[in-house]
């Protein structure tokens, strides 16, 4: 005769029943464990200083230089910093020479020692002149070099005249330290005209 288990008390069934509540509880968490731990990133292998065996060390690229803010100015082009200037000006009718200098330094400024040769006025203004210029001393025999022309200016202001002592007149024959900016040639043998856009005249 089998022996019969006494009745479980009051404390022993509710132990059970928590024990039974929190197994299906216990496996959720033990999968989601699981499942963490396999999707975890892996950690990142310890980054060396050394090259690898066989490879030489990598050097880092150096830093490109900075651009300049600003580009060089041009400079002024005289006889003593320039050639083709220095030829224009000994150059006798030489007018392929002249075209050349034109074409190769239109919107430049030069700078050189010239004479007025002549002065025209503009129609009925009394003001306002086209002005030949000569290099050089000399507005007789032996000039040399291409004319040069200020046309239609102001000579009190258009022509920014410069230095210890301006007159309150200038006319042919007045010497001048012309600074000015090339704006073109136009020419053939019987009329060759470098125009002249005035930066400083001073008064020699």
């Amino acid at each position: 005769m089998s022996k019969q288990r006494p009745p479980l008390t009051k404390q022993q069934k509710i132990g059970f029943r928590v024990a039974a509540g929190l197994l299906p509880v216990l496996a959720i968490i033990i999968a989601i464990g699981a499942i963490n731990e396999k999707n975890a990133p892996t950690p990142p292998a310890a980054a060396t200083t050394e090259a690898s065996a066989g490879q030489e060390p990598v050097e880092a690229a150096p830093e490109p230089k900075p651009a300049s803010a600003e580009p060089e100015a041009e400079a002024v082009l005289t006889v003593e910093n320039n050639e083709d200037f220095a030829a224009l000006l000994a150059a006798v009718d030489d007018y392929d020479l002249f075209k050349e200098f034109g074409a190769k330094y239109q919107g430049r400024t030069i700078e050189f020692d010239g004479t007025i040769a002549a002065m025209n006025r503009l129609g009925d203004s009394k003001t306002r002149y086209d002005i030949l210029v000569f290099a050089g001393d000399s507005i007789g025999s032996g000039v040399t070099g291409p004319n040069f022309r200020f046309s239609d200016v102001n000579i009190t202001s258009d022509l920014r005249l410069t230095g210890s002592n301006i007159p309150d007149t200038i006319g042919v024959g007045q010497k001048l330290r012309i600074t000015a900016e090339v704006e073109g040639y136009t020419g053939h043998e019987y009329a060759d005209l470098f125009l002249l856009n005035p930066v400083s005249t001073e008064v020699r």
